[in-house]
């Protein structure tokens, strides 16, 4: 697939198909951006933060993402293009992936019948409570589940309303964070996503793929994520989130990781939001994280941020967190160490709908 020419062709068929029914679509656009400033005590060389994009950078103040975006909905079509940069881009669109960093998404979807959609282009990933969009999320930094699953994803996907409270999706994508196929095989993907009631939701993702360049064996990889989201009160937000993969390894029948962690959040007033964090995420045969000596990552982290909301487009954050593994993997300005500790602030503001 040309990707180029995917794209080129998802823009103006987003631009070009709601002349044709002015009256019942709605186009909307939307822009933001977030300015970072982090500092860890460990003052890691070269500025370069390890197992974290958001923040990608240390003790240095810059563009974390901005983007712009516009989108159109219709009683039977929908689709957005948007274009991106900062740090988050550079840090996540790797290899063939890199020359693609400015697109964050170019998507179009077409209403089958009712409630079921078919939608296909660059998308977000199904995968995972948070986005790479900060200010979208209960905590200034990202997870360490949401760092080392897709943020994005390339292919199409057919999504199916059931009733009010149950919509099932099968996804058919390049691979694991991928718009550039690294391979000649297509990965699998499903989401269940229930409301049970307006407090509470629930979702159950998976992928299934080989993830190895093309001339290796294949490898193949499955990952489950799960979480739950409570809102008991219009102040309270509990997140519970939990991962399990099993990668086919060349010395191993299968490798497995998996990922705990329970989010808090309180909103005290109109303008300020406490969130707090736990997680722990096992990584023993380092299927997605690489550490510097070749040791298992097997990390513990916490977090605490405050956000203050003057209005709707300005949100300014604070957060302090911790992280503490099993061996020495954080690096620092005196070699390696077991744990690391890092403040963050951030700006952000967002116009458009």
């Amino acid at each position: 697939m040309n990707v180029r020419l995917l794209a080129l062709a998802l823009c103006i068929s987003i631009i070009t198909v709601p002349m044709a029914a002015e009256d019942s679509v709605n186009v909307s656009w939307s822009a933001s951006a977030d300015v970072f400033y982090s500092y860890s005590l460990n003052d890691p060389p070269d500025h370069q933060r390890a197992y974290t994009t958001q923040p990608a950078r240390n003790a240095e103040f810059g563009l974390m993402l901005g983007y712009i975006g516009l989108a159109v909905n219709g009683p039977d079509y929908r689709g957005r293009v948007a274009l991106q940069e900062g740090w988050f881009t550079r840090a996540n669109y790797m290899g063939p992936d890199s020359s693609w960093r400015w697109l964050q998404e170019a998507s179009a979807g077409l209403r089958i019948t009712n409630g079921l959609w078919l939608d296909a282009g660059v998308m977000f990933s199904h995968i995972g409570y948070e986005s790479m969009i900060t200010r979208d999320n209960l905590t200034l930094s990202r997870s360490f589940t949401a760092d080392y699953t897709p943020y994005y994803s390339t292919g199409a996907s057919l999504a199916w309303s059931i009733s009010d409270a149950i919509t099932l999706t099968g996804l058919v994508l390049n691979g694991w964070q991928q718009i550039v196929d690294i391979n000649d095989d297509l990965a699998l993907g499903t989401r269940l996503l229930v409301k049970p009631s307006s407090e509470l939701t629930l979702n159950w993702s998976t992928f299934v793929g080989n993830e190895q360049p093309r001339g290796m064996p294949a490898l193949v990889r499955f990952h489950n994520n799960l979480w739950a989201e409570w809102k008991p009160s219009t102040a309270w937000t509990l997140v519970l989130m939990g991962d399990l993969c099993m990668q086919e390894t060349a010395t191993d029948t299968s490798a497995q990781q998996w990922y705990a962690g329970v989010i808090s959040s309180h909103v005290l007033s109109d303008a300020f939001r406490l969130t707090a964090r736990v997680e722990h995420y096992n990584d023993a045969k380092n299927i997605f994280i690489a550490t510097p000596a070749g040791t298992p990552f097997q990390a513990t982290a916490a977090s605490a941020n405050l956000d203050f909301r003057p209005n709707s487009a300005f949100l300014i954050r604070c957060e302090v967190r911790t992280m503490m593994a099993a061996d020495d993997v954080f690096p620092s300005n005196d070699g390696l160490t077991s744990n690391d500790t890092y403040i963050t602030l951030s700006t952000s503001v967002a116009f458009g709908e």
